[in-house]
């Protein structure tokens, strides 16, 4: 016979509620970089070539650090909303395990 397994649903919540807080804390962060890349044309100086080129760069790092953070976001949605199923599916086998075992008890002779 298989071992039972034990589920502290409790413990499960909390972390469904840490990756909630997390993806939170990345989308803030997300848009701090966002608010980061919005500097005035002229902040990398005139020069005809290097100008450009500076403001290419810094532009092509907010995009990639927009993208790393708003997938890590995702991600971190996704955990939670995975961990709030489990949560869901564990209560969901314990009522039913419940109401089992007091159908086989109603149904026993006193």
């Amino acid at each position: 016979m298989p071992p039972d397994i034990d589920v502290d649903v409790q413990a499960v919540r909390r972390l469904e509620t840490a990756a909630k807080q997390v993806a939170s804390s990345l989308a803030a962060l997300e848009r701090q970089i966002v608010s980061a890349g919005d500097v005035p044309s002229d902040a990398f100086g005139h020069l005809p070539f290097a100008s450009d080129m500076l403001r290419d760069k810094y532009a092509e790092q907010v995009t990639g650090g927009k993208e790393l953070f708003a997938a890590a976001n995702d991600a971190f949605g996704r955990v939670a909303t995975a961990l709030a199923d489990t949560v869901e599916a564990y209560e969901h086998n314990e009522r039913d395990l419940d109401a089992g075992f007091k159908a086989i008890q109603s149904g026993l002779p006193g």
